[in-house]
């Protein structure tokens, strides 16, 4: 169409080179070993040994051969349980802090590529607005009326995970959940209890010799706070993903709207192109006949 000159969106180039943000895109050498411990311990078979395991200690040292070594209340059980826990608890922050990262690359791509289509569509208005010029001697067919929210949208970000720490509290969770939620304070804690237990083996440590009492009680208060604070972290996602369906579902709203607004212009237009190949074919002599573009022959009968 002369006059008219399409300008892409730069995003629409950009994104032929790049892949859909991935969770496993965010593992770096500790991130993959947390991925790895994940992935085997996160499954049903793991809760049954765990379950079975658990049943079967506690049946041997109640009435079995267990009954010397690790009798009722099962010290050496509970101790045990309470070191992997410990150990889990960063393993799980370091998978929040992943899945974190992964949803603020998603939702980077879908506000660009929002943003990139609502520009496309804005684009196509412009193009049919110059064709209503050509053909109506500059009458305007439709007046475009945009969707509010694009509009809107400029002055809004892309909602990220980091966003939704608000407050004081909010941001003490943030500052513990970086720290802590990494493979090294993973290796820190693995390092500090087997440290503990073999410095009290050897008698270097004698205020808290087996079953390491004061280990079992460090061990479940620290156990204790993380847990919180992954309960704070669950909230963070939760609101963060609360916010960018919201944004999503805008989006998509603004572009049906836009979608609707230019199939309105196309049928318009559909009309007075019909009036002009009226024209032509009235006009021009019967030996040389216009066929009109919408005059098609009816579909055979299945």
């Amino acid at each position: 169409m002369p006059g008219f000159i399409h300008v892409p969106h730069p995003h629409v180039h950009r994104r032929k080179q790049t892949t859909p943000a991935r969770t496993a895109d965010e593992f770096g050498p500790n991130g993959r070993i947390a991925a790895y411990v994940t992935r085997h311990l996160g499954t049903m078979w793991v809760v049954y040994f765990t379950v079975t395991f658990v049943l079967v200690w506690v049946a041997f040292g109640a009435v079995g051969p267990l009954h010397r070594v690790d009798p009722y209340p099962f010290a050496f059980l509970l101790f045990i349980g309470n070191v992997v826990q410990l150990m889990l608890v960063f393993v799980i922050l370091v998978g929040q802090q992943v899945l974190g990262r992964a949803a603020d690359k998603r939702a980077l791509q879908t506000y660009l590529d929002a943003e990139a289509i609502l520009h496309e569509v804005d684009q196509l208005h412009k193009h049919l607005l110059k064709q209503d010029e050509v053909l109506n001697e500059g009458i305007i067919l439709v007046e475009h009326k945009p969707h509010p929210w694009i509009e809107l949208r400029k002055g809004a970000d892309p909602p990220r995970v980091e966003d939704q720490h608000v407050g004081l509290n909010g941001r003490i969770a943030a500052a513990i959940t970086r720290r802590v939620g990494t493979m090294w304070a993973f290796y820190l804690a693995a390092i500090f209890q087997f440290g503990w237990m073999l410095l009290a083996l050897l008698g270097i440590i004698k205020f808290d010799p087996y079953p390491f009492a004061f280990l079992l009680f460090i061990s479940s208060l620290l156990q204790l706070v993380m847990m919180f604070v992954i309960m704070v972290g669950q909230d963070v996602l939760g609101r963060a993903g609360d916010v960018r369906a919201q944004q999503t579902y805008l989006d998509a709203e603004a572009i049906l709207h836009e979608c609707a607004r230019l199939q309105h212009h196309l049928i318009a237009q559909d009309l007075v192109i019909d009036k002009i190949c009226e024209y032509i074919s009235q006009q021009v002599p019967a030996q040389h006949p216009v066929r009109r573009p919408h005059a098609t022959a009816p579909a055979e009968p299945v």
